[in-house]
């Protein structure tokens, strides 16, 4: 009886310490302008942003979808075919990304709080301008912020052209950078609030391509 015991209570702490290194998802509410991003991060195979009533975009394994409102309709869009849409769109303006060899950012020995989080304050520099942007090497923003790095590279490189490898470049100044949890950029970009949150499979699945009416 006593050898049973033992093991219940050896097969339930395996159990528990098992639970309790698996990572729930990460939920992280950004202001970016006058909008307002929820991103939702589990994994680079599971990410959603959520952009209030302008719709929601989701990765999920090699699929990359956008879900767009117009009107009273939902299009719901492959984020590789609209690709050819964007490059079309920007056919003949100026590239406005820096090269990736511009990009830079430097510590100051200044500290801010954002959302409750102390980061360290950077000055970055894209070769042309000069901004401040606080960032911290928390685990959580962290996280968050690696999966919305690895969002936008995904929708980004749909793009297929020099403005995607452009934008995908910025991403170069935080390869070594320990502090890469970004909590704020100076010019409209501000963490507002993070959590651990479980999140359905459900969540992460698009719906079918195409144009859906409500009564549908």
């Amino acid at each position: 009886m006593r050898s049973i015991i033992i093991f219940t209570l050896s097969t339930l702490s395996a159990t528990l310490c098992f639970a309790s290194n698996v990572q729930a998802d990460i939920v992280a509410r950004y202001a970016i302008g006058n909008e307002t991003l929820v991103l939702s991060y589990r994994d680079d195979q599971h990410i959603r942003v959520d952009r209030g009533q302008l719709g929601y975009s989701i990765i999920n394994g090699d699929q990359a979808i956008a879900v767009l409102q117009q009107g009273g309709a939902r299009v719901v869009m492959n984020v590789d075919e609209m690709g050819g849409i964007i490059n079309g769109a920007q056919e003949g303006r100026a590239l406005s990304v820096p090269e990736a060899s511009a990009v830079s950012l430097s510590p100051t020995n200044q500290f801010s709080d954002i959302a409750g989080i102390k980061g360290r304050v950077y000055t970055a520099s894209d070769g042309r301008a000069k901004y401040l942007a606080v960032l911290t090497d928390r685990a959580d923003v962290t996280r968050a912020s690696d999966g919305l790095r690895h969002f936008f590279r995904r929708f980004a490189s749909s793009m297929k052209n020099e403005r995607g490898n452009k934008l995908l470049a910025l991403e170069n100044a935080f390869k070594h950078q320990s502090d890469r949890g970004v909590l704020q950029v100076e010019g409209g970009f501000k963490l507002l609030d993070i959590r651990s949150q479980e999140r359905a499979d459900s969540f992460y699945i698009p719906p079918p391509i195409g144009i859906h009416f409500p009564n549908q």
